[in-house]
């Protein structure tokens, strides 16, 4: 486990026993992360920031009660997922189609001008890369985004896909071969291209 996956353990157990300040600290680290999934979920910016101050409203109500035995990272993007869900079941037109739907809205679209990517002017291959992202599925897409964006393990993929983990493993392994297929480059050349991508995006 990283540093910063065992601060945010630290953190999480201080606002079980009831620490404002803890509570405060997950809300800061954790605010863009929770954005930026939940507007790939849904477009409309104000939903997704309603969603995400009613998640941590309910998160210090129920601190009490919370698990020590999860990782907080994934767990508040599963709770981010859910709480959209759970808005626009009851509305019709909803853009969002179930979660359980091989199909979905998630990351429509990998956009420059989004806060993760707000770089003015990319770089070529970056553009490329962002390009060939644009050209995967919904879910091929959603599992790269969780998997070398937001850095997380195909256990908590799985959770939050939907899937088991052997699946996620196939999923993300056909990901990375139509990305490989459109930009004609080796598997490492992919790896690093993705790594160096996120580097520059989080600069």
């Amino acid at each position: 486990m990283d540093s910063s996956a065992t601060t945010d353990i630290t953190h999480w157990e201080a606002l079980q026993q009831g620490s404002q300040q803890a509570f405060a600290t997950i809300y800061d680290r954790s605010f863009q992360r929770l954005y930026e999934y939940g507007i790939r979920l849904h477009p409309d910016e104000d939903l997704v920031k309603d969603a995400i101050q009613e998640l941590f409203i309910k998160l210090w109500t129920n601190r009490d009660t919370l698990s020590t035995a999860v990782n907080p990272r994934p767990y508040l993007l599963i709770l981010l997922r859910s709480t959209i869900y759970n808005r626009l079941r009851p509305r019709k037109n909803a853009i969002l189609i179930s979660f359980d739907q091989e199909q979905h809205g998630f990351l429509a679209y990998f956009s420059a001008a989004s806060a993760y990517i707000g770089k003015e002017q990319l770089q070529p291959q970056h553009q490329r890369l962002l390009n060939a992202l644009n050209q995967l599925n919904a879910r091929q897409k959603e599992i790269l985004y969780l998997r070398y964006f937001e850095e997380l393990d195909y256990e908590s993929i799985a959770a939050m896909m939907n899937l088991s983990v052997k699946g996620a493993y196939k999923l993300a392994a056909r990901a990375l071969q139509n990305m490989r297929d459109i930009l004609q480059v080796s598997a490492a050349v992919l790896i690093i291209l993705l790594a160096n991508f996120r580097m520059e995006m989080m600069k």
